[in-house]
């Protein structure tokens, strides 16, 4: 009897492993997240600046203004951008950002017994990114062009005289890491440092010859949530 059950067991085992392996090739396999493709999100933060206001000779004495202005405070904006990840997931993309900001500063002009106010408008830019997937976590660098909107205004007992409100252009770079909660929702934190170069401006309260600039440079954190299409 029990010669018979082994030569039983022993012709059923293969066929056995057979079905085991027909089960396995019809189970579904789940695939790796992919960080290809378009997504859009909003973002918030803060912003800490550093700019300087330079006017010649506007000073007590006749000596040059060099008034510290800067600014910081809260921003929040939207962006939008594309990923394509490769073979070896690395991530290549593109992306491009706009914020709105509560970023200003106030010092004082002793030169004209007044006050100085500086303010940041918006700010926004547009950048690639590189960065390396593991799985749906991703660590990337991000470089490219900055714009801002950036204002100056002298302000004393008669009002606010505005002698500063152009765009600057400069450039931006940062890093940051994202995960991917869901297929779909993806979360992000990212520092930047922008610098947004330096214009000469206008003073008519010291004549138009006078020779003045101001700089700006920021410094911002930022946390985001984007949606992948």
């Amino acid at each position: 009897m029990k010669t018979i059950l082994l030569a039983t067991a022993f012709v059923l085992a293969p066929v056995g492993m057979a079905s085991a392996a027909d089960i396995n090739e019809t189970l579904p396999v789940a695939a790796g997240y992919t960080w290809s493709g378009l997504y859009a999100g909003v973002h918030f933060g803060y912003a800490a600046g550093k700019s300087n206001l330079f006017i010649a000779g506007a000073g007590i004495g006749g000596t040059d203004v060099n008034a510290p202005l800067d600014p910081d405070g809260f921003i929040g904006g939207i962006h939008i951008g594309f990923n394509q990840e490769m073979a070896n997931r690395f991530v290549l993309g593109a992306e491009a950002d706009i914020a709105y900001s509560n970023v200003d500063a106030m010092a004082t002009f002793a030169g004209a017994g007044a006050l100085l106010k500086s303010e940041l408008q918006w700010s926004g830019s547009a950048r690639l990114r590189a960065g390396y997937a593991f799985d749906r976590t991703l660590p990337y660098i991000t470089a490219g062009v900055a714009a801002a909107k950036y204002e100056i205004s002298v302000i004393n007992t008669s009002g606010s005289l505005l002698i500063h409100d152009e765009t600057h252009l400069g450039w931006t770079v940062g890093a940051g890491v994202e995960h991917a909660f869901t297929d779909r929702w993806i979360a992000r934190v990212e520092y930047r440092y922008s610098d947004f170069g330096k214009k000469d401006i206008s003073v008519p309260l010291f004549g138009p010859d006078t020779v003045a600039n101001t700089d700006l440079k920021t410094h911002d954190v930022r946390v985001g949530l984007s949606y992948k299409f």
